[in-house]
């Protein structure tokens, strides 16, 4: 393992140092790439504090974070992509809190869905099909969410300031790159699509709106170390 690569993922805070966390849960996003281009994964914090805890009015508050990026080189096959994940998953400095890996399943996806459920991925995965209608829905054991949705709750929270992204993060210039790249197309009849501006990347938004989608709902599948 790169350990220079993970040396701002946070060990956790003891609690007698002050800090009491209601609950404290990892999400990582998986933005797949076809076979020339990117693949993206964003490790994303979220922190909720209960009432008599940290947080604004002491009542309990949701903070989240954006603790790594990464992009494989182009051209890494997929199964090399799912031992990386594996990797992560297994990170002893995550391993005190759940997590949950929320993969897209539109193109590419299907095949490596399956890949990581045979290397283990039982407890902790979300599959989520990308589409371009103005619903969310729960079908054969994935989520169809709109591009749309996954777009705007990432706006709101980085407008809302409620998403913290680390100075100095690897790969930190190019997301910030991406998002200032984003735009909205209405095409006739009204239908809108997001993606990135000239020729500009969009995986890193994608992976992370992935994350930042599912630390959202209420009942995500978790796993940790033991039951991935």
């Amino acid at each position: 393992m790169q350990n220079d690569l993970y040396s701002y993922i946070p060990i956790p805070v003891p609690e007698d140092q002050g800090i009491h966390i209601k609950e404290h849960t990892y999400f990582i996003g998986v933005d797949l790439g076809q076979v020339d281009d990117y693949t993206a994964i964003t490790v994303l914090e979220r922190v909720i504090t209960g009432e008599g805890y940290i947080g604004y009015r002491q009542e309990g508050e949701r903070a989240y974070s954006l603790r790594h990026i990464e992009r494989p080189p182009r051209g890494t096959e997929y199964p090399a992509v799912v031992d990386r994940l594996v990797e992560l998953f297994n990170d002893p400095r995550l391993a005190a809190h759940e997590k949950a890996v929320c993969v897209d399943l539109t193109g590419v996806g299907r095949p490596v869905y399956d890949l990581m459920f045979r290397a283990g991925f039982w407890h902790s995965i979300n599959a989520v099909s990308i589409t371009g209608g103005d619903t969310v829905s729960f079908t054969d054991g994935h989520w169809n969410v709109p591009k749309r949705d996954l777009v705007t709750n990432l706006q709101v929270l980085l407008q809302n300031n409620a998403l913290k992204i680390a100075r100095g993060l690897p790969e930190a210039a190019a997301l910030i790159e991406e998002l200032s790249s984003f735009q909205t197309k209405i095409k006739a009849g009204g239908r809108d699509t997001y993606g990135g501006r000239g020729g500009v990347h969009d995986d890193i938004v994608l992976s992370l709106s992935l994350a930042a989608w599912l630390a959202m709902q209420r009942r995500p599948s978790l796993g940790n170390i033991g039951y991935m």
